[in-house]
């Protein structure tokens, strides 16, 4: 009789017991999680490793923990992407300026456009992708539709609009597979390579000569500039991140000091009502020579928007030691509306806002291999690159402190990571390799991304015309209009 009152005493006991050990055994199992980098959301199941409701919605949309990142890395690599880029808010008012666009009005549209369009893609892609007036577009907005067609800016702006509805148009099928097998992948990694390394000398340039008034200023800013492209790659190389924020700061920080013990420290005067000098100033006066210009404008976004994209692809989700074509094909037309048709859907839309504003077209930026270094690998960083450049716009005074010299290292950096694809190309095919070398020559020689891409192109196609192996079987119909397309280009680029 005890022995059965102890053990119902004892399974009573044990009873209180259990959902007490239960919850203390679930608050062990979810620290544990916790400090594993795991949390389980109640919605669908879904893996997280945050505790906060809305940073697991956000984590969920942007596949953050799901494509092995943080908001730490996402965070950095949108900052990081914001410093390599930030040149282009100094770069592109000097550019158009050539052509009579208020220098205001560019500057504030630029930063705006960039703002919202990498947001957007952020957004809509998932991709760690930022958008711009693209370098080499700034410079056919100038020269080619202002000066040479003897159009005001005013009638490129209501080209440019034009022309980003067109790209949005053909984009929802003709993207989809036949453009994008017009360009033979390992001519499309040189074209990267390319545009990387205009990218690099562009910063190299900037370290050395005054954006601005062209002079040579081979001093302090000079080693700043390699000082800080050091910091940046031994810090990288030792994974730590946060050297891409901390390495543009201190250089600026260091560079002000210096330039207020030398001359007078001034800070730019700012306003946001200098939109009002470009937006919606359209005027569709056209010449026939106009219309001349809405293809190859078009093929020349389409080639330089789809290899910069295809690269940041790789680098943010495919092996990039082991490069297969056919995985790669698979990964970007997966969806019905496939990454690439997104891609270029937003930077047709919004180079025809651009068109709005009077400004050139939208382009991806190469500099977004930068944030996929930094390990970022979603959306996120682009939406946070977006806010930054909007941020920009309203403090730009304390943006403008931040020097070449202190980006330009950045964009040299780029170079760096982005020309280590052109392993995967096979240097033993000469007729594949004279393209390639054709292209990146041209690019930075002529500051023309259209008349390199174009030149390499023709090059290419001609070289499988003739060559013994009979490459001419594998040149489809699509190659030919691309063809075409090329040389008509290259006709106008040339034409006085």
């Amino acid at each position: 009789m005890s022995s059965t009152l102890e053990t119902t005493t004892s399974n009573e006991d044990l009873d209180l017991e259990e959902p007490k050990r239960y919850e203390r055994a679930n608050n062990e199992e979810s620290d544990r999680d916790q400090r594993q980098g795991q949390r389980t959301s109640s919605d669908e199941g879904y893996t997280s490793r945050y505790e906060s409701r809305c940073l697991v919605s956000v984590d969920k949309f942007f596949e953050i923990t799901q494509r092995n990142s943080t908001f730490t890395k996402e965070i950095l690599g949108g900052i990081a992407m914001f410093f390599t880029s930030l040149y282009i808010l100094s770069v592109q008012p000097r550019i158009l300026k050539i052509g009579g666009v208020p220098t205001k009005g560019t500057k504030q549209s630029t930063a705006l456009l960039t703002g919202l369009g990498t947001i957007s893609m952020g957004l809509l892609s998932g991709i760690p992708l930022m958008v711009s007036t693209g370098l080499g577009e700034n410079y056919f907005f100038s020269n080619k539709i202002i000066l040479r067609n003897n159009s005001s800016w005013k009638t490129a702006g209501s080209i440019v609009f034009v022309q980003g509805i067109i790209i949005v148009l053909i984009s929802w099928r003709f993207l989809r597979v036949k453009f994008l097998s017009s360009i033979p992948p390992m001519f499309r990694i040189g074209i990267a390579f390319g545009i990387s390394l205009f990218i690099g000398t562009l910063g190299m340039k900037s370290m050395i000569n005054n954006p601005v008034t062209e002079e040579p200023e081979l001093h302090h800013r000079l080693l700043l500039a390699v000082l800080c492209l050091v910091f940046v790659t031994s810090f990288a190389q030792r994974k730590q991140i946060y050297v891409f924020l901390l390495a543009p700061l201190i250089t600026a920080v260091v560079s002000q000091v210096i330039n207020a013990a030398i001359r007078k420290f001034e800070i730019p005067k700012w306003g946001l009502s200098g939109l009002g000098e470009t937006a919606f100033k359209l005027n569709f006066d056209w010449n026939v020579s106009a219309v001349w210009l809405i293809p190859i404008m078009t093929i020349n976004q389409l080639f330089d928007s789809v290899c910069t994209i295809l690269t940041v692809i790789q680098f943010a989700y495919l092996d990039n030691v082991h490069f297969d074509e056919n995985k790669f094909l698979e990964f970007i037309t997966q969806s019905k509306t496939s990454k690439i048709q997104r891609v270029i859907i937003v930077t047709g839309v919004w180079s025809s806002i651009s068109g709005l504003f009077c400004n050139s077209q939208i382009v991806p930026f190469i500099e977004s291999t930068v944030a996929v270094t930094v390990g970022a690998r979603t959306g996120f960083s682009a939406v946070i690159t977006g806010i930054c450049f909007l941020i920009s716009m309203l403090v730009y005074p304390l943006i403008s402190l931040i020097p070449n010299e202190a980006t330009a290292p950045l964009m040299v950096y780029t170079t760096a990571i982005v020309i280590g694809t052109i392993k995967h190309v096979d240097f033993n095919d000469l007729n594949t390799i004279i393209p390639i070398v054709v292209s990146t020559i041209t690019i930075p020689l002529m500051s023309s991304i259209l008349m390199g891409i174009a030149l390499g192109y023709v090059t290419l196609i001609l070289l499988w015309l003739v060559a013994p192996e009979k490459k001419y079987k594998n040149i489809n119909y699509t190659m030919l209009i691309v063809f075409v397309l090329a040389i008509l280009g290259i006709v106008y680029d040339l034409y006085e």
